[in-house]
């Protein structure tokens, strides 16, 4: 039997956390993921107040996320792409009592095996195979694929088309860019970065930037935000 990812009953509300482009994707996403409930997203989360400007977005800007008053009943759908951004945003609305939802695209493909954890973001035509584990507040963007066994540990991002083979694991923070490749049972570091195009046939240490094909690594500078 189908899972069923809609928002879960006690939540009234449905706010988006972050109103860049990845925002106004995710309301498109959510829409069509729960056609009958859509009235319940409420508008954007930016700490840009302009961030809508030029944009015909149907919602409203409701605030900035490092003020706003969480309400009970509230769900909040966190659409930030940046992976140690939507750590820092999340955990300061978390503790002030946020919860987020889960949003799976009823194109994206998970297998019955597979456990996402709260407030992933599973986008279309995404593909999430046997036995994988996906961790908190995850973003596994459009045609992007988990193989057989592969991990992705809390606040991941993956970029369009990014692939893990089977067994991989990329550690909590990693951002892999597009079409970025991580072979079977390769592990990739906290935070680590696997750039566009490039593919990680390799393990590497956290904090780690892999570039080319074979993928060569090194360190990056981590800047928090």
């Amino acid at each position: 039997m189908p899972r069923d990812w809609s928002p879960p009953a006690w939540c009234r509300r449905v706010i988006v956390v972050g109103a860049g482009g990845f925002g106004r994707e995710a309301v498109q996403w959510a829409h069509d993921a729960w056609p009958d409930q859509a009235g319940r997203i409420a508008g954007f989360l930016s700490a840009d107040p302009a961030a809508l400007a030029g944009h015909p977005a149907a919602l409203p800007m409701l605030g900035d996320p490092a003020t706003f008053a969480v309400h009970p009943g509230d769900g909040f759908l966190l659409a930030i792409g940046i992976p140690l951004v939507r750590r820092r945003v999340a955990e300061e609305l978390a503790r002030r009592g946020a919860v987020f939802v889960t949003l799976v695209h009823p194109t994206a493909i998970i297998a019955d095996t597979a456990t996402i954890g709260a407030g992933s973001v599973i986008c279309p035509q995404a593909v999430v195979s046997d036995a994988v584990r996906i961790g908190r507040c995850v973003l596994v963007n459009y045609h992007a694929s988990l193989g057989h066994d592969a991990v992705a540990d809390d606040y991941a991002v993956f970029s369009p088309y990014a692939t893990l083979g089977g067994g991989a694991v990329v550690e909590e923070d990693v951002f892999l860019g597009l079409h970025a490749t991580v072979g079977p049972r390769v592990r990739i570091g906290a935070a680590a970065k696997v750039s566009a195009n490039s593919a990680a046939l390799v393990s590497v240490p956290r904090q780690s930037l892999v570039y080319g094909v074979p993928g060569r690594s090194r360190p990056q500078v981590v800047v928090t935000p």
